[in-house]
């Protein structure tokens, strides 16, 4: 009950009214996502220029390595075992860094070549499906960075203490060891013995970390291996080494099936107290998670930490790498902690469906926010990520690194999970969510967009594919501009009409959605009702014979990424006239598109025609639907006159301007 207390308390402090995180956490949470925002940039650029090999399927690595403490050098070898996907495989071609140098290769390997960063390599045989092959690479070298600040990278810490770690996502894999390197091809295990010069800093031995669990520790003169052994499927890029005079410390987490996970930190003595006080409620959160996703996923190994004194941070399989483990880099944690769900477990198969990463990553600090302070302070939170700019969540273009903001995988795709609970309900987008994560076609595998999808829709029920040719493949956002008028009989009718700002050419016109309306009394009381928006120009009507309407707010609680504005030129009242054939066009005067509503059932359609002030045709269009737009953005500002008519009939004329 203390810690519980502590926590609430550590939280409130961090979070104001507004639902912001203290000045100094949210600068590091601004810093890692604009250092992850970096990553995405590098891994669109590396998307047009890496191509995998598709003629093989990785089961296995075995790094068998020496990496050298006071000067950047790498040398050993690499075991990989793969079976083929074609027929007659004679070659094969793997990923590694020009700066590498391949000294031989082995077991079915008889010759190679390197041509920039690719080794090419010739096989002793012809080899088909389901025959299972051996490589073993030898090479060594000095490494470099990407970008300079990513790969096999050597900083400092405390007195001039070493720390040398690996920095890979999304395809750096190959920057330190031969791989098929990038999301598509995870290996079913991976073993790595790093050796090291044995010695001591300050007093504090020097170990080699990574990922899942330590089997043995062995020295040799004045050698030290390091065997650490990890037997889930992976990624390349997760593959993790960190050497440093770590401090160790533990705690652990135990699951509802009574399975005993160990919490592993690696810190710098210097800042140990610091680091251990700022993950004092990673077993609370594993709990929260494993709510909500299902069990950890690694539950035969351990969840550890490890800390690098710079960059931000990376979610390492079982072994998130992050600048620093204390209070003020804790929601960092929580994000990089989600991610053994989603990115580590599941991994989108391509970067183009990145969100499945992110946003998931991203929504989970939201839903750890609310798990610990509330609603009001989740709706706060979830509004500091709203995304108002271009670009698609499925990063189509993801070959044109300036295109897309990638902003928009982290904040929108976060807004795209929120908006689907709430046009789903809570229940069953948890359940949703969960039979997502604990789906075996998808556990330990790679996803695209279309996967979760299916998933959602089988759990609710549902045909969703509006909600997500709106959200993930759509660009932008509604913009409602609505009304509201309630006659003396007590009828309340409110109009909803979507125009996108003109910039927005390529917007839907229509974002169809369950919208919330919060409607206020004189009285002081309030009624909320939600309503299925579906056309440009929309209007509802309700009954509240015995009140008065003060006010209308088109979805108060943000369950919708949007824009919004009262406009008391938006028709209103249509339902209540009495002529049938009622049309309006609007809105005058108009810019670069002009409506027509009938509020009528169309049997046959009407034309419209727009004349200059001297007479000229210059406009003609069908209208085959209540509500139809017509492209005006060519014209003029000027004064216009428009007939409509149905079966060749004069139904309705006037005037209208263009500003």
């Amino acid at each position: 009950m203390k810690k519980l207390q502590l926590l609430l308390i550590l939280i409130l402090f961090q979070i104001s009214v507004f639902g912001q995180l203290n000045p100094e956490s949210q600068k590091v949470l601004d810093t890692f996502r604009q250092l992850e925002m970096q990553n995405w940039n590098e891994a669109r650029l590396q998307t047009a220029q890496h191509r995998g090999d598709s003629t093989i399927d990785v089961k296995f690595y075995h790094l068998d390595i020496e990496i050298a403490i006071d000067s950047a050098y790498i040398s050993g070898s690499v075991l990989c075992r793969f079976t083929p996907t074609v027929n007659n495989l004679d070659q094969i071609t793997l990923d590694l860094n020009r700066a590498l140098t391949v000294s031989n290769v082995s077991e079915a390997g008889t010759s190679f070549s390197q041509n920039g960063d690719s080794l090419i390599i010739n096989l002793d045989d012809n080899y088909n499906p389901g025959d299972l092959i051996d490589i073993r690479i030898n090479y060594e070298g000095i490494p470099v960075m990407a970008g300079g600040y990513k790969g096999l990278r050597y900083e400092t810490h405390g007195n001039e203490e070493p720390i040398i770690a690996t920095l890979s996502t999304p395809y750096l894999a190959h920057y330190w060891y031969p791989c098929k390197d990038g999301p598509d091809d995870k290996a079913d295990s991976v073993y790595i013995d790093v050796s090291i010069h044995d010695e001591t800093v300050n007093g504090i031995e020097m170990i080699a970390i990574s990922n899942g669990i330590l089997e043995s520790t062995s020295i040799s003169g004045n050698k030290k291996t390091f065997s650490w052994r990890h037997r889930y499927p992976i990624v390349t890029y997760y593959v993790m080494v960190a050497i440093s005079n770590y401090k160790q410390f533990e705690d652990q987490f135990v699951n509802n099936s009574g399975d005993t996970i160990p919490l592993i930190y690696y810190a710098f003595n210097e800042v140990l107290q610091a680091q251990q006080e700022g993950v004092e409620d990673m077993p609370e959160a594993i709990g929260f998670f494993s709510e909500k996703y299902g069990d950890y996923p690694f539950t035969e190994e351990k969840y550890g930490m490890t800390q690098l004194g710079y960059y931000g941070a990376i979610e390492n399989q079982t072994n998130t790498i992050i600048n620093s483990m204390d209070k003020n880099w804790f929601m960092t944690s929580v994000h990089e902690l989600a991610h053994m769900w989603f990115g580590d477990m599941i991994t989108c198969e391509t970067w183009n469906h990145a969100w499945l990463n992110e946003g998931f990553a991203t929504y989970s600090e939201a839903l750890w926010i609310e798990n610990q302070s509330g609603e009001s302070v989740y709706k706060s939170y979830m509004n500091n990520l709203q995304y108002f700019g271009d670009g698609t969540i499925y990063l189509e273009n993801s070959q044109d690194t300036f295109n897309i903001f990638t902003a928009i995988i982290y904040y929108k795709g976060a807004w795209a999970l929120h908006m689907l609970r709430n046009v789903v309900g809570d229940e069953l987008f948890f359940q949703s969510i969960n039979n997502y994560a604990s789906d075996t076609n998808f556990m330990y595998k790679t996803t695209i967009t279309e996967d979760f999808q299916e998933v959602v829709e089988t759990t609710c029920e549902m045909d969703l594919d509006y909600f997500f040719e709106e959200w993930i493949y759509g660009e932008y956002y509604p913009y409602y501009y609505y009304n509201f008028l309630q006659n003396e009989n007590g009828k309340l009718f409110v109009s909803l009409y979507q125009k996108q700002q003109e910039i927005y050419e390529d917007a839907f016109p229509v974002f169809t959605m369950p919208v919330e309306l919060s409607i206020h009394f004189n009285d002081q009381t309030d009624s909320t009702v939600t309503v299925w928006n579906d056309e440009q120009l929309q209007e509802f009507e309700f009954n509240f014979p015995d009140k008065e309407v003060i006010q209308v707010y088109v979805d108060e609680n943000r369950k919708i990424l949007r824009k919004q504005s009262y406009n008391p030129d938006i028709p209103v009242g249509i339902n209540q006239s009495s002529a049938n054939d009622k049309i309006l066009v609007y809105p005058n005067p108009f810019n670069n598109s002009l409506s027509v509503y009938i509020n009528k059932p169309l049997s046959t359609p009407y034309h419209i025609k727009v004349f200059d002030i001297a007479g000229k045709q210059i406009m003609e269009g069908q209208i085959l639907n209540k509500t139809t737009s017509l492209n005006t953005e060519e014209l003029p500002a000027g004064i216009y006159l428009y007939t409509i008519s149905n079966n060749m009939n004069p139904v309705k004329s006037g005037k209208i301007f263009k500003r």
